[in-house]
C-alpha cells in the first residue's frame, strides 16, 4: 500500500470516528418504567464533565395513542438522539411533541437530536423560555457546556421551541392528558411543571432536585411554592430534574433543604453579616448536605440569591 492510499484511508477512518458515532452517548443508560405509559432515563447526578459528555438531566418519555412525547431531551444533539433510540424500545410511534421544562441548556439542547429524526415535531415551552432562546440564550448554553465538557456537545445546534403553553393548559393526547402548571419565578423564570393526569405522575423539572444543588434558582420562595403545588396534585410518583424519581419524600427532603438555607441566611443577616461573610458559617451549619452534588461549587451563589430575598423581605 503506498503512502497516498494510507493517507486516504486514515482520512476516511478519522471522518467516520468524528461523524459516525464517536460522539454518541457512550454509557448505556436504561429507560426505566415509572407507570403504564411514562418512562425516564435517570442521567448522572453530577455537574457537567467530559466523562458524562455533558449529560446530567432526566429525560422523560410518554407513550400515547396519538404518538410519543419527550420531555427535556437533554444537553446535546447526542442526548436527544439517545432518547429517540431508547423510545424505540417501547414504542414504534413517532414523536409528536417535545416539551421543555425551562431554559437551562442541559435540559433542552437535545431538541436538535429529536428534530433530526422528526423534522415536523412540535416543541413546547413557557413563553419566557421561548423568548430567551430566540434572543441568543441558546448559543450561550452551547458554549458553556462545551467549555466544561471538553467540547463533548460540539455539533449541537440551537433548536428553539416553536409553540408555548402556560398555567392551566391541558394537552390532550387521547389516553393521556398533560396538565401544565406555571406559578412564576421558581428555579428559573420560565419553569413549567407537568402532571400526567391518568398516570398520577408529576414532572417537576428542576423545581425538584434530589441530592443536587444548582445556582440557577430565580426565587427560593417561588421554588417552595412550586413544590407545594406539585405535592397537592393527585400524583404519587414525582420526577425531579436531577436525581432519582420517587414519592413525596423527595419533596419533603428538598423543601427542608431550601427552608434550612433560608433560615441560616436570615439568622446571619439579622446578625449584620454580608452574604460573603456568612458563607463559612452556613456551610458548617448545613454539613448534613455536604455530599449533595454541586454544593461546594454553587453554595456561594445560592447564599447570595437568598440574601437578596431576605433583604427585600426586611423592608
Amino acid at each position: 500500500m503506498n503512502a497516498k492510499s494510507t493517507i486516504l484511508i486514515s482520512a476516511v477512518v478519522l471522518s467516520f470516528s468524528v461523524h459516525g458515532g464517536e460522539r454518541d452517548i457512550q454509557h448505556n443508560y436504561p429507560l426505566e418504567k415509572l407507570s403504564a405509559n411514562v418512562y425516564v432515563i435517570h442521567g448522572p447526578n453530577e455537574e457537567v464533565t467530559e466523562q458524562n459528555q455533558g449529560f446530567r438531566n432526566n429525560p422523560v418519555v410518554i407513550t400515547t395513542e396519538k404518538g410519543a412525547i419527550i420531555v427535556d431531551p437533554g444537553s446535546s444533539v447526542y442526548t436527544g438522539e439517545m432518547v429517540v433510540r431508547k423510545l424505540k424500545e417501547v414504542s414504534e410511534k413517532p414523536v409528536i411533541a417535545v416539551i421543555n421544562s425551562h431554559g437551562h441548556g442541559d435540559h433542552w439542547l437535545g431538541n436538535h437530536g429529536v428534530k433530526k429524526h422528526f423534522p415536523d415535531v412540535s416543541i413546547y415551552s413557557h413563553p419566557l423560555m421561548k423568548k430567551s432562546i430566540e434572543t441568543n440564550g441558546g448559543e450561550m448554553w452551547i458554549k458553556a457546556i462545551n467549555q466544561r465538557s471538553n467540547n463533548a456537545i460540539e455539533g449541537t445546534q440551537v433548536v428553539a421551541p416553536n409553540k408555548t403553553v402556560n398555567e392551566g393548559d391541558e394537552m390532550d393526547f387521547g389516553n393521556i392528558t398533560l396538565r401544565v402548571y406555571y406559578k412564576g419565578k421558581a428555579h428559573s423564570d420560565g419553569d413549567i411543571m407537568l402532571e400526567v393526569v391518568q398516570e398520577k405522575v408529576f414532572l417537576f423539572g428542576d423545581v425538584l432536585r434530589v441530592e443536587n444543588i444548582s445556582p440557577f434558582m430565580a426565587s427560593l420562595n417561588g421554588n417552595l411554592a412550586a413544590l407545594d403545588i406539585g405535592e397537592k396534585t393527585g400524583a404519587n410518583i414525582f420526577v425531579p430534574g436531577h436525581g432519582k424519581s420517587g414519592d413525596k419524600r423527595l419533596i419533603n427532603t428538598y423543601r427542608k433543604f431550601l427552608q434550612s438555607l433560608k433560615a441560616e441566611v436570615k439568622n446571619n443577616f439579622e446578625s449584620g453579616l454580608n452574604d460573603f461573610e456568612m458563607k463559612p458559617k452556613i456551610i458548617k451549619a448545613m454539613n448534613g448536605y455536604k455530599d449533595w452534588s454541586g454544593l461546594d461549587e454553587n453554595i456561594g451563589r445560592l447564599i447570595n440569591l437568598v440574601y437578596l430575598e431576605v433583604e427585600e423581605e426586611s423592608f
